[in-house]
């Protein structure tokens, strides 16, 4: 399924709060995050903490201690991201928050929460569970929290879809910003501790917590508001791509030919096992479509759904010169692809 925009959509604020960086400017100057490195190693599991983080800094001093650590880290993304598609712009014109829709995507925001609650019934029975604690069960809950603490009323929307869900949500917010459900979205991921069983998609390294978000609007609304326009987003395209080659080479040739010429730069972001037929393609269809096309491939994701929009958003905030397409493949064959054009003029 190929999906249009219908116009483009204007990439304004970026924020992000994880162990590569917090906020816009240290992810510009963090260590590349579209590595091509294979991580299907034999190295044992291994969970790194969000020990770069202080919730308070952010949050206040009280407040935030019962929320799960992927609220928290999306509570701070949040303000990261408004401030940042705000730096420009006059604040007498930002968006009006019942004309800001939410919509992001997850893997594992609220796994660790629910894990702790079937091991307290099952060993306590309902006396073991924690009233402060049961209310953060539900994987809308992150989302959720943003909506209420900036009185954001448009939409709130959570997706969940393994590695892809967080580009997902871009395509999302920006059809509901065409058929005019909201005049700004807040879209991208926030992701828990993932559980060993993610291995395959994750790799043998994770992180315990992150989120990064995008802020969308339209562009004429953002050159009258004065804010700085890192990218348009001018297009997407779902599809599943089979196990085959040779059908998984006709299937993504497809998708990218539909979203127009062969881009400057094609990234994916694949699961660290299963995701070699789609990197080939991916190849096959560079050299024959785009020779300038410059092709990356990150192999896992230690940031879950998180990990291929901490990638969008680092490309972002270094200067988009060139058109783009960012893909991510799950460990189904789902496949999500944004198309990407360089600002039409920068403020």
């Amino acid at each position: 399924m190929n999906v249009s925009t219908s116009a483009p959509v204007a990439i304004t604020g970026v924020g992000a709060v994880s162990r590569p960086a917090i906020g816009a400017r240290e992810l510009a100057r963090a260590a590349d995050l579209w590595r091509t490195e294979p991580t299907d190693d034999e190295r044992p599991w291994s969970v790194a903490e969000l020990d770069n983080f202080a919730p308070a800094e952010f949050l206040g001093k009280r407040g935030w201690r019962f929320l799960p650590e992927a609220t928290r880290a999306a509570l701070a993304a949040v303000q990261l991201t408004l401030a940042h598609a705000n730096e420009a712009a006059d604040g007498a014109t930002e968006h009006a928050p019942e004309r800001v829709g939410v919509a992001l995507g997850t893997n594992f925001a609220v796994d660790a929460v629910v894990d702790r609650i079937d091991r307290a019934l099952l060993a306590e029975g309902i006396a073991g569970i924690s009233p402060v604690e049961c209310p953060n069960f539900s994987v809308n809950v992150p989302a959720g929290r943003l909506g209420i603490a900036h009185g954001l009323r448009a939409f709130n929307i959570t997706l969940v879809n393994p590695l892809t869900a967080g580009l997902e949500s871009a395509l999302v917010g920006a059809r509901a910003m065409a058929a005019d459900r909201a005049d700004a979205v807040l879209v991208g991921a926030v992701e828990g501790r993932p559980p060993a069983a993610a291995r395959t998609v994750t790799g043998p390294g994770v992180d315990a917590a992150g989120a990064c978000l995008l802020h969308l609007e339209r562009p004429e609304r953002a050159a009258e508001r004065g804010a700085t326009v890192h990218a348009l987003l001018t297009g997407g395209s779902r599809r599943t791509v089979p196990g085959n080659p040779a059908a998984a080479q006709r299937v993504l040739a497809a998708a990218l030919d539909a979203l127009g010429t062969p881009p400057g730069v094609l990234h994916l972001s694949l699961p660290a096992t299963g995701g070699a037929h789609a990197a080939q393609a991916a190849e096959d269809w560079a050299k024959t479509r785009g020779a300038t096309t410059a092709l990356t491939v990150t192999t896992g994701a230690p940031q879950a759904s998180a990990t291929p929009v901490l990638g969008l958003a680092q490309h972002l905030v270094r200067g988009v010169r060139e058109s783009a397409v960012v893909g991510a493949l799950g460990p189904r064959g789902n496949l999500t692809l944004l198309r990407l054009e360089p600002p039409r003029s920068r403020a």
